[in-house]
C-alpha cells in the first residue's frame, strides 16, 4: 500500500476496478452480509458526488474492504484525507496576498469547490533567453455543484517588459482579466462551458504568450492551494541557448535535473504536496546581478 492517501472516491474506484465487480455484485455481498447499501449510493461515493456520512454508511466501510481486498482501515483514512477540514482550505487571497486587490476583482467563489486533478505547464525560452510562451493544461474536479469558472494568476518578475496575452486555447472561454504591470502580474477568469456538478470533471487549456520581447525569468512555478494527483512541468530551451544548468524545488528540497535530446528539462509530481514546486536554471555568462 502506498503511504500516499488518495480521495475516498479514487480509492474506492481503484478497488472495485481491481476486483472486476459490477456495482451490483457489490451491493449484493454486502447485503449478504446484512449491510443494505444502494447501487446508486455506491455509485455517488466512487464518482465523488457523495460520500459516507451516516451511521449505517460508516458501518459498511469495513464489510466494503473485506469484499475489494483492502486493508483495514485503508476506506477510513481515505474518507478522513477526503474531509475538508473544520477551517477549510487556505483561500485563493493567502497565496497571493501581495495581489489581492487584482484577485477582489475577479469571481473566486469557486475555487475552493475545485479540485487540481492534474496540471501540465510547457514554457518556451526562446533564442534571446526571454519567456515565449507558456501552455497550461488542467483537469479539475467539482467538489459541489455550481462551479462555472477557474480564476488564474500570472506573475513575471521581469516588470519591465510588457504583460502577456491569455488565450483560451480548449473547454474555456475569458471571462474577466485584470492587469497590473507595475506588479508584473496579470489574472483571469476561465469559464467553463456550463457549470459543473459535483463530481463533474472539467479538461481546460489556455496559453500565455509574450507581447514583444518576453520577461528573463529564471524559474518557473506553482503555488499549490491543496495538494494535486500530478503536477508536469516542462521548460523546452533554444537550441542555440541552453542554460548552464536545471534545477527541480519542491518546498525547501532541490535536486539537479537534465536536459533531454530536445533540449527540454522536465519536473513530475505525483500526489504534488501543498506549496511551491518548480523548475530554477542559471545562463553560463549570467551577470550576477
Amino acid at each position: 500500500m502506498s503511504d500516499a492517501i488518495g480521495s475516498f472516491a479514487d480509492t474506492l474506484r481503484e478497488a472495485i476496478d481491481r476486483r472486476g465487480l459490477a456495482l451490483h455484485r457489490v451491493r449484493d455481498r454486502l447485503a449478504h452480509r446484512g449491510v443494505v447499501i444502494s447501487v446508486a449510493t455506491l455509485s455517488y461515493w466512487q464518482s465523488g458526488r457523495s460520500v459516507p456520512a451516516r451511521r449505517g454508511s460508516l458501518a459498511a466501510l469495513p464489510h466494503l474492504e473485506e469484499i475489494l481486498g483492502l486493508e483495514p482501515g485503508e476506506l477510513g483514512r481515505a474518507l478522513d484525507a477526503t474531509r475538508p477540514s473544520p477551517d477549510g482550505p487556505p483561500c485563493l487571497t493567502s497565496l497571493w496576498p501581495d495581489h489581492a486587490d487584482v484577485l477582489a476583482r475577479l469571481d473566486t467563489r469557486w475555487d475552493a469547490e475545485l479540485d487540481r486533478l492534474v496540471l501540465h505547464d510547457l514554457l518556451r525560452v526562446g533564442p534571446d533567453r526571454r519567456l515565449a510562451s507558456m501552455t497550461t493544461r488542467q483537469v479539475l474536479r467539482a467538489t459541489a455543484d455550481g462551479p462555472d469558472r477557474r480564476v488564474i494568476l500570472h506573475h513575471q518578475r521581469d516588470s519591465s517588459v510588457d504583460l502577456p496575452r491569455i488565450r483560451p486555447v480548449r473547454g474555456c472561454t475569458l471571462g474577466r482579466v485584470v492587469r497590473r504591470r507595475t506588479e508584473g502580474v496579470i489574472a483571469a477568469e476561465l469559464l467553463f462551458a456550463r457549470p459543473l456538478r459535483r463530481g463533474e470533471t472539467v479538461l481546460i487549456e489556455h496559453e500565455v504568450t509574450s507581447v514583444g520581447p518576453g520577461p528573463l525569468d529564471l524559474r518557473h512555478g506553482r503555488r499549490a492551494r491543496t495538494s494535486m494527483r500530478e503536477y508536469c512541468l516542462e521548460v523546452e530551451f533554444d537550441p542555440t541557448a541552453l542554460p548552464a544548468s536545471v534545477s527541480a524545488y519542491c518546498g525547501e528540497d532541490a535536486w539537479p535535473v537534465e536536459l533531454d535530446p530536445s533540449h527540454t528539462a522536465h519536473l513530475v509530481r505525483s500526489d504534488a504536496p501543498s506549496g511551491s514546486t518548480g523548475l530554477s536554471w542559471t545562463w553560463p555568462d549570467a551577470d550576477p546581478s
